[in-house]
């Protein structure tokens, strides 16, 4: 196959000792589809047979690059956009898979959105004797933009970015951000065009236990917090330290027994909404779907019985038609059971 002299993906691979996966990742992009990219498989001073296992690979569309030192994922991502010749980023881990038709689908969604800057899809988890299972995370520009304050809304090695638009940041991977430099990438791409996931699995994700989610837990939550607080604002809030704790438990999933913690949470929750209407008045019933259903897992998750419901609907812009049936029936087992996950700080 002759070598596209300007491809239109760029697919950045990090490789750091990944020989057990690694040609297994590496076939899946080799096999997609869609045939119009470049695979720069960046391999940040592997000690082990990664080196090896690449260069077994002749396919023209390879470019290998090695760093001459172990210089972090942060460093070799931002090395491979300034390397990539590609219209379109694609990002790929050395131990997942991606399915055939991921760049051919994802290719079709910037087609049809012209302001389209960052695409993902569902995700396959699966190893490490875990239960497979397709995560569902936000769909619409409206539904990314809404959950992004609580959770990160793309998973990242399933993402497609339009290249041009990260001329808009200052920085793409902020050393800053260390062990969550995806969620801050994606908290100010999202401010600069329209984003999407695709909603069907077109990554199998491989859970194992020597993954940055697993090893570097502490760390990452640091991270988080800060770019919650660059996120409110963006809708000019500036958290307390109890507001910013509060909004960090919601990225956890955890809550307190605490009545006056959760009357705090009213409040601040409803500060949230009414800043959100007035940047993005056509998603703000999208939002209020959000805000309530994170609010009633927080509910349910503080243990106080049937104080869990009564708080449940004291929200101010509270409507019924928000609360989805499955959260109002979590929300009632967790109560009858007095099922509780607290913070422990």
């Amino acid at each position: 196959m002759a070598k596209d002299v300007n491809p239109l993906i760029s697919v950045l691979m990090p490789v750091y000792n990944g020989q057990q996966y690694l040609a297994e990742a590496i076939e899946s992009i080799l096999n997609q589809t869609y045939k119009h990219f470049e695979l720069l498989l960046l391999d940040d001073g592997s000690t082990d047979n990664s080196e090896q296992i690449i260069k077994g690979f002749e396919d023209s569309r390879i470019v290998y690059l090695k760093n001459e030192t172990n210089k972090g994922l942060i460093f070799t991502l931002n090395r491979g956009i300034g390397l990539a010749k590609g219209t379109f980023i694609a990002r790929m881990d050395a131990d997942d898979i991606s399915v055939s038709t991921r760049f051919e689908k994802q290719i079709l969604e910037f087609e049809k959105d012209e302001n389209l800057v960052v695409c993902g899809s569902f995700i396959k988890t699966f190893g490490s004797g875990t239960e497979e299972y397709i995560s569902h995370i936000p769909v619409t520009n409206a539904q990314i933009l809404s959950s992004i304050f609580f959770a990160c809304p793309f998973a990242h090695p399933s993402v497609m970015i339009k290249k041009e638009s990260l001329l808009h940041l200052n920085e793409f991977y902020r050393e800053d951000y260390k062990h969550s430099e995806d969620y801050d990438l994606w908290s100010r791409l999202v401010f600069v065009g329209n984003s999407k996931n695709i909603p069907e699995f077109l990554l199998n994700y491989r859970v194992h236990d020597k993954q940055v989610s697993t090893v570097f837990e502490d760390h990452k939550y640091q991270s988080v917090s800060k770019i919650q607080t660059n996120l409110l604002s963006q809708f000019n809030i500036i958290p307390t330290d109890s507001e910013s704790k509060f909004l960090l438990n919601l990225f956890k999933g955890v809550s307190k027994q605490d009545e006056n913690y959760l009357n705090l949470g009213v409040i601040f929750l409803d500060k949230l909404y009414h800043q959100f209407a007035t940047k993005y008045p056509k998603y703000l019933e999208e939002h209020s779907k959000v805000l309530v259903s994170r609010w009633v897992k927080v509910c349910g998750n503080s243990g106080m019985g049937l104080l869990n419901i009564k708080l449940a609907f004291k929200l101010p812009f509270f409507k019924v038609k928000y609360l989805k049936f499955k959260d109002f029936i979590k929300l009632l087992y967790k109560t009858t059971t007095k099922y509780s996950q607290l913070d422990k700080n």
